[in-house]
């Protein structure tokens, strides 16, 4: 097990923690809700490396003929599959749709994007993320951060999803999350701030609920 940012992997195949709030995905469509709610959540930066087969196509790592589905590949549980691939056309080739891009980030954000593609489900569906890095050595009154994970998938979230920046209970992390309706796409937004806070320190401080808040508003702009 290696403790990494999901951002700063470059290895062929990673297998990413699976969610801790599926509930809050309550209500997204009919067809995707247990795939969605169980994988384009995912939360945290814990990888499992599967193989690290640089450069490899997906049926060589996988060692099969065809590709794989998540339940063939028997990882540990809570963990799954997903291709890291390096540009806007393997993310579309692989996801169905290509990559949403921030266009603005926090100053505390790397801008260049890390992007993956799960392995299908049982039904053939996936989700995508698009990350980005915390920068080094950048800090407010002792914040670090944010790192940002975009998870994606196409879809119209139910009546449920009010879009609106919720703090992500479960854990000791800082993280703040929100999921919105972008075009076809739902986003399932999630910010990461650092460090761990003490005992007598809140969780989320004022300016993580503003850097968040922000970036959110300059989605929806451009989702627009």
């Amino acid at each position: 097990m290696i403790q990494a940012s999901a951002m700063t992997v470059r290895s062929g195949v990673i297998a990413l923690s699976r969610p801790n709030h599926p509930l809050r995905l309550a209500g997204i469509f009919a067809a995707s809700l247990a795939f969605f709610a169980i994988v384009a959540t995912a939360a945290v930066a814990v990888i499992y490396i599967v193989q690290d087969q640089r450069g490899q196509r997906i049926s060589q790592v996988a060692g099969a003929s065809v590709e794989p589905k998540q339940s063939d590949l028997h990882l540990p549980d809570g963990l799954i599959a997903m291709h890291v691939v390096q540009n806007a056309d393997e993310f579309e080739q692989l996801a169905g749709f290509k990559p949403f891009v921030a266009k603005e980030l926090p100053d505390g954000t790397v801008h260049d994007a890390s992007l993956a593609v799960s392995f299908p489900d049982d039904n053939g569906m996936r989700t995508a993320r698009v990350g980005y890095s915390p920068r080094d050595g950048y800090a407010v009154d002792g914040i670090t951060g944010p790192m940002i994970v975009i998870n994606e998938l196409k879809g119209k979230p139910g009546d449920s999803i009010d879009s609106e920046l919720k703090r992500i209970t479960s854990g000791d992390g800082r993280a703040l999350a929100a999921t919105l309706a972008c075009g076809d796409l739902v986003l399932d937004v999630q910010l990461y701030f650092g460090p761990k806070p003490a005992p007598d320190e809140p969780f989320i401080t004022p300016y993580m609920t503003d850097t968040a808040q922000k970036f959110l508003d300059g989605l929806r702009k451009q989702c627009r």
